[in-house]
């Protein structure tokens, strides 16, 4: 049975996990066990390319063999999650220039300012460049909480959402710099 959610701070891993097809393979486990060809055809990819990642995400401890089915009488491996969800925690030292991770963060930081605009908040002209600084520093302070972090079985995607919530407040008290970030981010959307 998969882990409700792993902590994953070994740097070999989580560059592992931020390839695009790897990504896309966790995402349709999410779902449901597959095999290679299943996952092949609805990735529209080779087997031979989807078999390697799933050997790299089965050696690495993120997928494991959960069974088998048989297609045409030939039995074939069918391939689950270790865990439902998966925290990336690459700890504050990560650097935003060379980590890919850290790029993939800046990123989404951007989404999330054209995603405040569709729900109605209006921001000025540096408000998505205010997103990417201060989500990007907190992620890098969440993860490097989070990352001694032991999950237990009753630990839920809501409960991590929570925690992570807590450790933003508490740690904008505690660091000054980060109080700024986000108060710069604030008055974008003034």
């Amino acid at each position: 049975m998969a882990d409700e959610i792993r902590v994953i701070d070994d740097p070999k891993i989580i560059k592992l996990l931020i390839d695009e097809t790897r990504r896309a393979i966790l995402e349709l486990l999410r779902l449901n066990d597959l095999t290679v060809d299943q996952m092949a055809s609805i990735l529209e990819k080779d087997q031979s390319t989807i078999y390697r990642h799933v050997e790299k995400l089965l050696n690495a401890g993120i997928i494991e063999q959960t069974g088998e089915k048989k297609i045409h009488h030939i039995p074939k491996k069918m391939y689950g999650r270790t865990a439902k969800l998966f925290f990336l925690a690459p700890g504050a030292d990560a650097v935003p220039e060379k980590d890919e991770l850290l790029k993939i963060w800046e990123n989404t930081s951007g989404t999330i300012a054209t995603l405040l605009e569709q729900i109605g908040y209006e921001g000025d002209g540096d408000h998505a460049e205010h997103a990417k600084a201060v989500f990007l520093e907190i992620e890098k302070v969440v993860s490097e909480k989070m990352k001694d972090l032991k999950p237990d079985s009753n630990m839920s995607f809501y409960m991590v959402w929570k925690l992570q919530t807590a450790i933003m407040m508490l740690e904008m008290e505690r660091d000054p710099e980060l109080k700024k970030k986000i108060k710069e981010f604030i008055r974008a959307y003034d």
